[in-house]
């Protein structure tokens, strides 16, 4: 019999099987908390202080406090990859946080627990087939969307939508139906020699790999606009890509049934000056 995975529940090691939680959580009820997830890298991180600020300042957001240190943080991610007999594999990290108290909209404690969990990933990403969402992007008036935020129920429509047509993942359009980014990562296209990318205004969550693609594009001397686009634009591109921690760069084969080049001169040069910057910053 294998044994039972270990996860990190408010800083104690515990099997999942033995984790107690009450049903009465504001994560549950109300989706009160926040996330970050990470690949692990036998040993080593990419962009840990990246998505470490990212939760605190989404925990800051929700008005909630979480104890932990980056660093004992970190500490404790490798010895839970141990536990797990995952040292020396890649692997999923997710830190979830939720605020402690009961029922009610306005929350009466700032306090939250906390747990970490992790498993095992895929080896490879396959490219991946898209179709464009009926459901929106919730708009930056309406919440905050630079925070990976518990409550995701607009992404599952969407992703239900994608699942009913057997495409992989949905493209995902703001409310005045420019492109936004998919239910779990950003994306970028070739056309010409330039690469693009939805900005920061299109109500997308601004990922920690998006930003390192961003920062590679700039090394290579590769032309990277960031703008406010529509579908038609990324349906004349000649390549696209997808870009979150877990996936890091992956193909676009087709939108829509409209195909796209694999293996685009410019995405190979991005995701060679991925893996140097890659092998650079581990941690």
């Amino acid at each position: 019999m294998s044994k039972t995975p270990v996860m990190i529940l408010n800083g104690e090691f515990v099997s999942e099987q033995d984790a107690a939680v009450s049903p009465v959580n504001r994560g549950m009820m109300y989706g009160d908390g926040c996330f970050e997830t990470l690949r692990f890298y036998a040993g080593k991180l990419l962009g840990w202080n990246q998505h470490f600020d990212r939760m605190k300042a989404g925990l800051h957001y929700l008005g909630m406090e979480a104890n932990f240190d980056p660093q004992e943080l970190k500490r404790s991610i490798i010895r839970l990859a141990q536990e797990n007999h995952l040292l020396g594999k890649e692997a999923i990290i997710r830190i979830q946080c939720w605020r402690s108290g009961g029922r009610g909209y306005n929350p009466a404690s700032t306090q939250s627990n906390w747990m970490v969990q992790i498993s095992e990933i895929s080896p490879r990403y396959e490219p991946m087939e898209l179709v464009v969402a009926n459901t929106r992007c919730i708009p930056n008036e309406a919440l905050q969307r630079q925070y990976k935020l518990t409550n995701g129920l607009n992404y599952i429509k969407a992703a239900q939508e994608a699942s009913a047509r057997n495409a992989d993942d949905a493209l995902m359009l703001t409310m005045d139906k420019k492109v936004s980014e998919t239910t779990s990562a950003n994306i970028f296209w070739v056309k010409g020699d330039a690469v693009f990318t939805p900005s920061e205004e299109c109500d997308l969550l601004p990922g920690v790999t998006r930003s390192i693609v961003t920062e590679v594009c700039k090394n290579l001397g590769i032309s990277l606009q960031e703008g406010s686009f529509p579908i038609k634009d990324v349906l004349e591109a000649e390549s696209i890509f997808c870009t979150n921690s877990l996936i890091e760069i992956r193909d676009v084969v087709s939108i829509d049934e409209r195909e796209f080049d694999l293996d685009h001169p410019i995405t190979i040069k991005i995701r060679a000056g991925f893996e140097a910057y890659k092998a650079e910053h581990l941690e």
